[in-house]
């Protein structure tokens, strides 16, 4: 990893908020969050006389010291302040030595803090008109400097930068240990839970990275740390649980099913298309039918407009969770129901369910056949104009080059096209596909029904690709679930 060395100097600290200041933004807000999480089990432990009736426990976990305990999280990772910001987040591609170099936080946090210790304490002493020195055996400067250079250390040794293990290890430290990696799995884990699964995680880990002592600690203190979370919840990765806005009931009769759509010929999921489905065929429980095989009967019963608004909330709501459990592919390809382009302007009902769920428009591509534009007349055209304006990512579906002028579409506002499986597999197509590409269309595929037709989208440089090949319909929890476990094995 390169340091731009023009930008950044070593520099000398001399007061505690200069050495904050040094930190990157990340690791200052990660800070807050641990210092905060810290003083909640800091209090527990007080509570629980954690440490036992051991002298390290009895001078340290004392509740006059929750306020300091608050300190020792804030000020846990100091020792950053002294490389370069590129060097403050630990990266994977990290080579060995940087890594070592990484890991010198600690005992740099550890000098860095005797060193502001000193100069606080000689600070005050100038004021006072006297001059004493920093007292070796000060428990409350020796715990912040403990919690820097032994928060990384583990209950059976396997942490560093000593390899301490069990009573070794400051109980300060200890808690901040545990406080810093609650943080991170939370603010990092795939998941709808992330707050519940973190925990699962720390407490599965009892006895190998963490005492059984301190598990009880953060197991009695789970409800004052998830107050930390939700307030600090913002400033990581992590959104609460998905609060649907469509019942997913046993027994409705209409749904979605969703189908992985890959980015190239290895099947890495770049979207999904969202496949509407209306049940309750006569005779036949557990059927399903196409949307174009009820468009008479929702059209005579003048029921376009409500199911089409139902199938934009659940699959909006499928975005929100794709979103919490911060999936790669965070888009969806919505069979939107063709009689929906024949109805007046729905804009506000776009801009209510955009203000409704917290969701980018670009994330939610909705299809509208070719023959809807070829056969729209001045009104219609202009209320698709009207959707593509305001940010509505519509994409012609069954696209002919030849029937359409890419010239025309681009007027109209249109990025997004699927051009005509019966077109697939000819050099001409191909060109067209790439010419299109330049022009700044991306392109949607669909039929991709064998291994050749997946090689040649994929060739051809089709951005989302569906078909029998890509993977199943499957609902909408088995998106997630699957989604979350492909996503592990990366």
């Amino acid at each position: 990893m390169a340091v731009d060395g023009l930008n950044w100097k070593r520099k000398e600290y001399d007061t505690w908020d200069d050495a904050f200041r040094g930190l990157a933004p990340a690791v200052r807000q990660q800070s807050v969050r641990v210092a905060a999480y810290t003083q909640a089990l800091y209090v527990q432990a007080c509570a629980d006389s954690f440490g036992g009736k051991t002298e390290e426990a009895s001078e340290r976990i004392r509740g006059q010291y929750a306020d300091l305990a608050y300190k020792c999280g804030l000020y846990h990772q100091l020792g950053k302040a002294l490389v370069p910001p590129e060097y403050q987040i630990l990266q994977k591609d990290f080579t060995a030595e940087e890594l070592l170099v990484y890991r010198k936080y600690t005992t740099d946090g550890a000098q860095l803090v005797e060193t502001l210790q000193e100069r606080t304490g000689r600070a005050k002493d100038k004021r006072k008109g006297k001059v004493t020195t920093l007292t070796p055996q000060n428990i409350p400067e020796l715990m912040i400097r403990e919690s820097c250079s032994q928060h990384m250390e583990r209950w059976d040794g396997s942490g560093y930068p000593q390899g301490l293990r069990e009573g070794q290890i400051s109980p300060v430290a200890q808690i901040v240990g545990i406080a810093k990696e609650l943080d991170r799995i939370a603010a990092e884990t795939k998941s709808e839970h992330p707050f519940e699964d973190a925990y699962a995680i720390l407490t599965s880990q009892a006895g190998t990275l963490w005492s059984q002592e301190l598990i009880q600690v953060l197991t009695k203190a789970q409800p004052k740390c998830r107050e930390v979370y939700e307030k600090y919840i913002h400033y990581t990765m992590t959104l609460p649980e998905t609060i649907p806005l469509v019942e997913k009931r046993e027994g409705r009769p209409m749904g979605l099913k969703y189908r992985p759509m890959v980015s190239d010929a290895e099947g890495t999921v770049a979207a999904y298309e969202a496949i509407p489905w209306f049940g309750g065929i006569a005779g036949q429980p557990g059927e399903t039918e196409e949307a174009k095989d009820i468009a008479d009967m929702l059209r005579r019963t003048d029921l376009v407009a409500d199911v089409s608004e139902y199938f934009l909330y659940e699959a909006t709501d499928a975005l929100v969770r794709i979103n919490n459990c911060k999936l790669k592919a965070q888009t969806v390809v919505l069979q939107m129901l063709p009689d929906f382009y024949h109805l007046s302007s729905r804009l506000q009902t776009f801009e209510k369910l955009f203000r409704d769920q917290p969701v980018r428009r670009e994330q939610l591509l909705l299809t509208i056949p070719e023959e809807t534009v070829l056969g729209a007349g001045k009104g219609r055209i202009e209320t698709i104009e009207r959707y593509l304006r305001n940010g509505i990512c519509l994409v012609l579906d069954g696209y002919h080059p030849d029937k359409i002028p890419a010239e025309k579409l681009r007027e109209m506002g249109f990025r997004y096209l699927r051009v005509s499986p019966e077109l697939y597999g000819r050099q001409e197509t191909a060109n067209d596909i790439m010419r299109l590409r330049a022009e700044g269309f991306e392109i949607v595929g669909a039929g991709a029904d064998t291994h050749e037709v997946l090689a040649w989208l994929a060739a051809a440089g089709v951005s989302y690709m569906g078909g029998t090949v890509t993977g199943v319909p499957t609902d909408e929890e088995e998106l997630i679930r699957n989604g979350l476990v492909r996503e592990k094995e990366e």
